[in-house]
């Protein structure tokens, strides 16, 4: 954020341009938290499936 801009997504409002900033990069630290933990879960998900059908033959 170089500008003083409202990032998309986000309502105006008077917190400080380093406030701002802070919290866009915790919204986005929780985005790829989620994202890890699904992209975790189907890999789990997966090798069950693979091992279920490799062990049933």
């Amino acid at each position: 954020m170089t500008t003083n801009e409202t990032p998309t997504g986000l309502a105006p409002s008077a917190d400080s341009r380093a406030e701002t900033r802070r919290k866009v990069l915790a919204g986005k630290g929780v985005v790829l938290t989620i994202s890890a933990i699904a992209v975790g879960a189907f890999i789990i998900y997966a090798f069950i499936m693979i091992y279920g059908i490799m062990s049933a033959h």
